[in-house]
């Protein structure tokens, strides 16, 4: 089967984690047990995590002029991932991240976005060749809005399907809300948006909402919402986790491969569970990554 072609539009850090025994509360200071440092931001994982599930990717960002830049594309080079998308500039340095993650596998983060608040719609205008011969598009929030609505409305323009990851979470994006297909949104993102409480599927959006709500919930069942009024929740699989960080980028880009694959809505959020569970047995956002025999694998 050929592989379904996935534009990221989306942010690129680089990641500096530490494990302490617990979030540290204001005013304290932990020492940590470990640290590394590696490659992050929510749209180059979601971009791996699509690669890996089986997409053939296309990555675009902004990074500076800086070793860090130099490092990264080569990554996403050896990934398989099309970097022509990705944009120097030398008003900020490469964005970064500072991780904070317990003994529970829980995690606390810091975001300097540096050059991913350099990207502007103009540059996604000159790129558009990238976005309209894809089969789905795949968004986050750690780039500017207005780069957020452009890439959206040129890919939904050419008939490409649009997900959006709306985290971290900015009011910004509902005024207004760009085109999308696909929204996937954690409890609090669900919230946020739409004033209401994701506790069950009793919690139904306003029927007039004309794209697909998936609220991932972690360990609980992810709930889905269709447009055409349908709902149902599924059930991750029971893991102990490692370390939490990066598993809801995982989510997104397995889910977006699998929806390009015509895979059904059903099946689709399944995989993207399996591979979010597997990606919280391994410290750190990419190097937890799952690939698609390991996904296929423990779906059995």
């Amino acid at each position: 089967m050929e592989k379904p072609i996935i534009a990221v539009v989306g942010s690129l850090n680089v990641d500096y984690t530490y494990r302490v025994p617990r979030i540290p509360i204001p005013g304290e200071t932990l020492t940590a047990s470990e640290s590394f440092t590696c490659f992050g931001g929510k749209g180059a994982n979601q971009a791996i995590a699509a690669a890996r599930a089986g997409g053939s990717v296309r990555m675009i960002g902004c990074v500076g002029n800086d070793d860090s830049a130099d490092r990264y594309r080569k990554h996403l080079s050896d990934e398989g991932i099309n970097i022509e998308g990705i944009i120097p500039t030398d008003s900020a340095p490469t964005g970064s991240a500072f991780i904070t993650v317990d003994d529970a596998g829980e995690n606390a983060i810091v975001v300097d976005p540096g050059a991913n608040h350099a990207l502007r719609p103009e540059q996604i205008e000159q790129l558009a060749k990238l976005l309209e011969s894809a089969d789905a598009l795949l968004l986050q929030l750690e780039c500017p809005i207005p780069v957020v609505r452009r890439a959206a409305e040129i890919a939904r323009s050419a008939g490409v399907r649009v997900f959006l990851n709306p985290s971290p979470w900015d009011d910004a994006i509902r005024k207004p809300c760009p085109p999308i297909d696909v929204l996937i949104a954690n409890e609090t993102e669900a919230g946020q948006l739409t004033g209401k409480a994701f506790t069950s599927l009793d919690a139904h959006p306003d029927q007039q909402v004309n794209h697909t709500l998936i609220v991932t919930r972690g360990a609980e069942s992810t709930l889905v919402f269709e447009a055409n009024g349908e709902h149902f929740e599924s059930t991750p699989p029971r893991v102990t986790p490692v370390d939490t960080v990066g598993a809801g980028d995982t989510f997104a880009g397995a889910l977006s491969v699998a929806i390009a694959e015509q895979m059904e809505l059903s099946a689709a959020v399944s995989f993207a569970n399996q591979a979010a569970a597997l990606a919280t047995q391994k410290a750190g956002a990419q190097t937890a990554i799952p690939c698609r025999q390991d996904i296929v694998n423990a779906l059995g």
